[in-house]
């Protein structure tokens, strides 16, 4: 073998025991670590400290997406929900609750209803395309294709 050939595989050779060394010292570390915090937060006692006085206070109840979901579909009378996100009107935090429809209902944190939009309704009206246009030729012809053949007849279709 060359040299050179030689002198890379050494090279490589020690640059990947070095790097298993590196891990396997790495992985020792941090298993040590997690066992003397374990020994530590075992042998910790709390002390007794005197209990809190607790005051009865009137804490709003916060709803879950899930009931602001259902509230809205009781007002909009719709079940096709298309999702419900965190949202703001007017400055309160809201959910805003979107329908396949795309009728929206904002239904505040204490589950309030702080606003409804309907979606327009979109109708989609077909009409009858117009029968082409009879044209009179000099004889007083019609012809509704406006062609002509050249013995100045209307074209007709055997």
């Amino acid at each position: 073998m060359r040299k050179s050939t030689m002198f890379i595989s050494a090279v490589l050779t020690t640059f990947a025991l070095v790097m298993l060394y590196g891990v396997v010292s790495a992985y020792q570390n941090i298993s040590n670590t997690t066992e003397v915090a374990a020994l530590a937060d075992n042998t910790a006692t709390p002390e007794p400290t005197a209990e809190p006085t607790i005051e009865p206070t009137a804490t709003p109840s916060i709803i879950t997406p899930e009931q602001a979901a259902q509230l809205a579909a009781q007002v909009v009378g719709n079940t096709s929900l298309l999702s419900a996100e965190s949202s703001s009107i007017n400055g309160l935090n809201a959910y805003m609750i979107t329908f396949t429809n795309n009728d929206v209902v904002y239904v505040g944190l204490d589950g309030q209803i702080l606003g409804v939009q309907v979606a327009p309704v979109v109708v989609n009206v077909v009409t009858q395309a117009q029968a082409p246009a009879k044209h009179k030729d000099k004889n007083n012809n019609t012809s509704s294709s406006g062609e002509e053949n050249h013995d100045g007849e209307p074209e007709h279709d055997d």
